[in-house]
């Protein structure tokens, strides 16, 4: 696990996970995620505008021998582009093995899944709440409240992330704000992920 000793304490919040040492640290704006986003239009003239911020995570790799576990932050912030909620990428992972679990620390989303097929389903985040997939299924993480979602993040280590998949043909869903809360809708750019 990089440089450090185990066992090891960290305090599970950001700026517990921002001090933690040798951690490392990603911070994705609208310019870094223009392809993932629904509604092109919607995403250049917010980037005519400003560069927001839409997430931030933190991860540790285990590098060690035996068994071990990597770890992660991720915080979303609240906000919309157009008419959908702030996102991350989403990946899959790449050999289709390595499960994954997220357990909700503060605010409020959703979870999407697909594997390559397209079938997909929305899981519920919320605090005090554990999100787990199996390694086939994509996940991608959505905001649909007014504060940021923070979530820790747990996998097996040296998973290879395939965000070139979700690039190229997005999600079958896509959640979109609507008057009677988020909606998950068909996404007409959606292709088969082969």
């Amino acid at each position: 696990m990089n440089s450090h000793n185990l066992p090891f304490l960290i305090s599970v919040n950001p700026e517990g996970f921002q001090s933690f040492p040798n951690m490392h640290h990603v911070q994705r704006h609208l310019s870094d995620l223009q392809d993932y986003f629904y509604d092109k239009s919607a995403v250049s003239s917010m980037l005519m505008k400003s560069d927001p911020l839409i997430y931030e995570y933190w991860e540790m790799e285990y590098a060690g021998t035996g068994n071990g576990l990597s770890f992660g932050m991720t915080c979303i912030q609240p906000g919309r582009i157009g008419n959908e909620y702030f996102l991350t990428k989403g990946h899959f992972h790449a050999d289709g093995v390595g499960d994954e679990m997220h357990m909700i620390l503060e605010g409020k989303g959703l979870v999407l899944l697909s594997d390559r097929e397209g079938n997909s389903m929305c899981m519920e985040m919320l605090p005090a709440k554990i999100c787990y997939y199996p390694g086939h299924l994509a996940h991608r993480t959505i905001n649909t409240g007014i504060k940021p979602l923070v979530f820790v993040g747990i996998w097996q280590p040296n998973i290879v992330h395939d965000y070139e998949t979700i690039k190229r043909s997005g999600f079958p869903k896509v959640v979109l704000a609507s008057r009677s809360g988020p909606e998950l809708i068909n996404n007409p750019r959606f292709s088969l992920m082969n």
